[in-house]
């Protein structure tokens, strides 16, 4: 298994576009370094911060859920 992954591999990994995981490296949301290669740059992944993302983003996923159930629970009574 490889520790480094590149912005298309994220991409899949994660079902996502790749320019999307672009806008997340951008935003500090990803965290990757830029490597210089014949004049363009490409984005170096650690496994590591991919699969931590990964996991943030189920965690809040679940979160926004829980609190939509809670929401939607409440009735509301007719005037």
């Amino acid at each position: 298994m490889k520790d480094i992954v590149t912005v298309e591999e994220a991409a899949q990994f994660l079902h996502k576009h790749p320019d999307t995981i672009r806008h997340w490296i951008e935003t500090n949301r990803l965290k990757a370094r830029k490597l210089s290669a014949g004049g363009h740059g490409i984005y170096a992944i650690l496994r590591s911060d991919l699969l931590e993302l990964a996991v943030s983003g189920s965690l809040e996923a679940r979160e926004r859920e829980k609190q939509h159930t809670v929401s939607s629970s409440q009735k509301t009574l007719p005037l």
